[in-house]
């Protein structure tokens, strides 16, 4: 995994480079707000078709596209550009991640887990010396899958402006909130419960014996602090993400682990080709990331894997998502694992109608459509 990562690392350096001698050509214009690299006529036609019904459909925003074989478009809305932002170049906007987050987590935390000894099935009491002696602990796959019975956040009262006390307020609460109070899991199903990927992040640096930030976070060569690139959202460097302001500069910090990752879109796209690259080798320790659960509404760990037959394409296709979404912040990851293609949508718009993959209809049925099958408009 840290060889991928450092892979995608130069290629990020490649990209940006080519995409800021883009930007300084004279009378840009327009063109400014898609930029390609190293994108073959058929990689651009997908991306390009996805883009247009973007276009057609309103959508207000950032899409990053893998359309094979890391040809890379990625393309803003003409409000983004009226603001100033340069895609795939160092200024490039800086998203929240929101649930993302959990994704990348699984996908980290699962190998090092492996080189330990552990496996899903381990209690979370024989990894953390911090959880509470004698309280009942849930396992490794409970947490990954909101099945671990924790208390949740979402549970404490909610604040004048609208988040629950436990990220307004989380010198009171946080991880040691967590892991007290723990209920019975579910009999059946699943409930969502962000506390369960913030006793992962501590999981993940105890195993790893890193900070999450530095498992999580977007390679760098050297020591400095981090300008740009993918990042956990502080108080001090939330000012740096897209159209941040409050309450979410405040509270964000507080979801740690579970959904407090950021950084642009390029990085999340770079993250799938690491993943796909990997489910194409059959990395062992990874290959649980891949299997939807149907009784849990095919989850797998830390996103949602299915096949469907999206309009245009006479065969299924394996899909797996990861939605984010938090505060003004709306995010969808796709990647579709056995073309090695993905794309990630971003947007503060509360209006733009995604639609649900699974149900063929709606905006992400069709671009997971022109993705994999070369469906034009």
């Amino acid at each position: 995994m840290k060889m991928l990562l450092g892979c995608a690392a130069l290629i990020l350096g490649v990209v940006s480079a080519a995409a800021a001698g883009a930007q300084s050509a004279p009378d840009a214009g327009p063109a400014a707000s898609e930029v390609s690299w190293g994108v073959a006529p058929m990689e651009r036609r997908r991306a390009t078709a996805i883009t247009d019904v973007a276009k057609a459909r309103g959508f207000k925003g950032e899409i990053a596209i893998d359309a094979g074989g890391m040809s890379i478009t990625s393309w803003v809305s003409p409000d983004m550009v009226r603001e100033g932002y340069v895609p795939l170049e160092t200024r490039a906007a800086m998203w929240p991640y929101a649930s993302i987050t959990k994704q990348k987590l699984a996908a980290r935390l699962l190998p090092e887990l492996a080189t330990m000894g552990f496996t899903l099935d381990t209690s979370v009491s024989r990894i953390l010396p911090r959880w509470p002696k004698g309280a009942p602990a849930p396992t490794i796959r409970q947490l990954l899958q909101h099945r671990s019975g924790l208390r949740n956040p979402e549970d404490t009262p909610k604040g004048a402006n609208g988040w629950p006390a436990f990220y307004n307020e989380p010198s009171k609460h946080g991880l040691s909130w967590c892991m007290n109070g723990r209920a019975a899991p579910p009999a059946s199903g699943w409930a969502y419960n962000n506390c369960d990927y913030i006793v992962l992040g501590a999981v993940l640096e105890e195993v790893s014996l890193e900070t999450v930030e530095h498992m999580l976070g977007a390679p760098r060569d050297d020591a400095e602090p981090r300008e740009h690139g993918t990042m956990m959202i502080t108080a001090a460097n939330a000012g740096k993400f897209y159209a941040m302001k409050s309450p979410e500069s405040e509270v964000i910090p507080a979801y740690g682990a579970s959904a407090a990752l950021g950084g642009p879109l390029i990085d999340v796209v770079f993250f799938n080709w690491g993943q796909m690259k990997a489910y194409k080798d059959g990395v062992p320790a990874l290959k649980p990331m891949w299997q939807g659960d149907p009784e849990l509404g095919y989850m797998a760990l830390g996103q949602w894997v299915f096949e469907v037959q999206p309009p245009g394409c006479t065969a299924p296709v394996k899909v797996a998502e990861r939605k984010g979404e938090i505060g003004q912040y709306r995010l969808s990851n796709i990647m579709l694992p056995d073309l090695g293609r993905s794309m990630v949508f971003a947007t503060i718009d509360p209006a733009f109608e995604f639609g649900e993959i699974w149900q063929g209809e709606g905006f992400m049925a069709e671009a997971v459509g022109m993705l994999a099958c070369d469906k034009e408009t």
